[in-house]
């Protein structure tokens, strides 16, 4: 549980600063294209976002859903323990998406706290994390494109101090026990660090007919102090990785070229994409290091994909954008 636990914290806190790599990947990249239209999410098309990561030894696992549509974005978090001290943390947020594709403030819709009595006295001092995930998750800072403005192939500087004392503010205020420990840290490595951070758009793909703008995200602190416990942890923002970015404006998965704790979560992600409730694509870390897997995913015609179509409906209508009328009535349409 512990380690499941780990992997949680120490990942889900970074999981906006990510970074990837082309070589292992069976792609095509374009390169001609130096500036884009303007980036917008358009309507009609919906995402959905799927990682699950279990921890063998402890019967474990952790599961993240990222439901992205043009006017909002959900996300939903598990983390179940079964066994004796068998216990569930579940999360739900939600956030508006502004006309420009920035995102509002972050709404917590659940945050549970369910199962035995020893799994709930030992999982409730991590509450406040999960409680302040949305915020770092669901952050348009980071990898995200600059929606309204087009994408251009130079690298685009953000202010890394600027950015890492926000993450310790953050991380401080979600473990109020350690928050003194943690500013203190965090002032000492801004003082004595030069933090890069950047990101660039460097060219996109199609796959499987769709086409994918490919953005590189860096992020390292170079620390120049001479406090070892500090210098190790400086050393965890060495990151470097390409987050693949549906040409509706949806972001689906992000690929690590240099691998660290939250590459497990990045690389067991999978994507689909739809349009009009149809899905028109999948994408994956394995699927795009298989070219076998890559050549055998196929857009779905509207006669071979009612399942998918449903389940797409389904999310919709729960997430709201569909009201009950709307739903029957599409849902007849499939069905006919």
């Amino acid at each position: 549980m512990k380690k499941i636990l780990g992997i949680v914290v120490l990942s889900l806190f970074l999981c906006n600063i990510s970074s990837a790599d082309l070589y292992d990947l069976k792609i095509d990249l374009n390169t001609s294209e130096k500036t884009t239209k303007k980036i917008l999410i358009k309507n009609g098309y919906a995402s959905k976002c799927s990682s699950y990561l279990a921890d063998r030894n402890e019967s474990g696992y952790l599961s993240m859903n990222l439901y992205g549509y043009s006017n909002k974005v959900d996300m939903e978090i598990q983390v179940k323990v079964p066994g004796p001290d068998s216990g569930l943390i579940s999360i739900r947020y939600s956030a508006k998406i502004n006309q420009d594709g920035s995102i509002n403030k972050k709404k917590l819709l659940e945050n549970k706290l369910t199962g035995s009595s020893n799994f709930k006295k030992e999982m409730k001092p991590y509450m406040n994390i999960f409680k302040n995930l949305g915020d770092m998750v669901m952050d348009e800072q980071g990898y995200y494109p600059d929606y309204g403005k087009p994408l251009r192939a130079t690298p685009v500087d953000i202010d890394g101090k600027k950015l890492f004392k926000r993450m310790i503010s953050l991380i401080a205020k979600s473990t109020p026990k350690q928050s003194g420990q943690l500013k203190k840290a965090g002032s000492h490595i801004i003082k004595n660090s030069i933090i890069n951070v950047s990101k660039e758009f460097i060219g996109y793909s199609e796959i499987n007919g769709e086409r994918y703008n490919l953005i590189r995200y860096k992020f390292k602190i170079n620390y120049n102090g001479n406090k070892s416990e500090y210098r190790q942890f400086a050393n965890q923002f060495d990151i470097d990785q390409i987050a693949f970015f549906h040409e509706s404006g949806l972001p689906t998965i992000v690929y690590d070229i240099i691998p660290y704790s939250e590459t497990p979560i990045h690389h067991s992600t999978i994507c689909k994409v739809y349009k009009n409730n149809s899905l028109i694509s999948e994408i994956s870390v394995p699927i795009l290091k298989d070219s076998k897997k890559l050549k055998k995913i196929k857009k779905k015609s509207e006669n071979n994909n009612i399942t998918d179509q449903l389940e797409a409906l389904n999310n919709l209508y729960k997430s709201g954008v569909l009201t009950k009328e709307e739903f029957e009535k599409a849902k007849k349409r499939i069905l006919n």
